[in-house]
């Protein structure tokens, strides 16, 4: 019960703060591998454990309704990890020291420092810079680059009127990432990645809940894909991803299953 009651408070705050003009995405900058190499550090932020996300119209009474029909899937998702998403910190490392960089681990601080608003230098062109002035930070985390990843969303997701589903659930899975460069506070990346499926066949087949619980740990590697795609090193002339032998082998085998929905 307190898990959907956090839940609702949150759903009502991001509607409080949508209101303001939200950050377009920001393709990194293929700059960052040509400039001479530095350290990058790595915050990688994610809940304690994937959960249920209630959508909808929902009024206080109905969360404790809710929480009982669902207690068992509930319990079940809870249960489950986000091991494929946390590896992605490995995979970043290894890659980027193979490009000649330094990746650099960094605790989440348990309260977000206090930085002053950044204004754009020239808001007229397509350089984008962070909201908040990052170049406080660059002497005590003692890094060249700011690379920040963090599940916003993780386990599954089902609309409700009132008390009443309207739809079966999905497995969702979402991740905010930007890069900065901590001597100017650019943007070289920003991105919303969001992934969501629904189960093949029936999903409703507890205790195990099988068809959902595959497809959740489908979509969180959609996710860790898409981050690793994003941040990887580009051909200048063409513009494709510079992959490996088993990188490019594993890419030719994905791109012959079907593609789950994405949001």
């Amino acid at each position: 019960m307190k898990t959907l009651l956090r839940l609702s408070f949150a759903a009502i705050f991001a509607a409080l703060v949508g209101c303001a003009t939200p950050q377009v995405p920001v393709p990194l900058d293929q700059s960052f591998y040509t400039a001479d190499k530095k350290t990058v550090g790595l915050m990688l932020e994610a809940p304690k454990a994937p959960g249920l996300a209630l959508e909808g119209n929902i009024g206080l009474l109905d969360y404790a309704i809710i929480a009982a029909a669902t207690s068992s899937l509930t319990d079940h998702i809870e249960g489950q990890d986000l091991g494929e998403f946390l590896a992605v910190a490995e995979e970043l490392s290894q890659n980027l020291e193979n490009e000649g960089f330094e990746l650099v681990r960094l605790q989440v601080p348990e309260k977000a420092p206090k930085l002053a608003k950044f204004k754009d230098p020239d808001g007229k062109d397509t350089t984008y810079f962070a909201a908040k002035d990052h170049r406080t930070l660059a002497d005590q985390y003692q890094v060249d680059y700011l690379l920040k990843l963090t599940a916003t969303r993780a386990g599954l997701a089902r609309p409700y009127y009132g008390f009443i589903p309207t739809d079966a659930p999905r497995a969702v899975f979402n991740v905010h990432g930007e890069m900065i460069d901590m001597s100017s506070n650019q943007l070289l990346w920003y991105s919303d990645i969001a992934h969501s499926a629904y189960a093949t066949g029936e999903w409703d087949e507890g205790p195990s809940f099988p068809g959902l619980t595959n497809t959740y740990y489908v979509v969180m590697n959609k996710a860790k894909q898409d981050v690793l795609g994003a941040l990887a090193k580009r051909e200048s002339a063409t513009g494709t991803l510079a992959l490996n032998d088993d990188e490019e082998a594993e890419a030719t085998e994905s791109s012959e299953t079907p593609a789950e929905s994405q949001q």
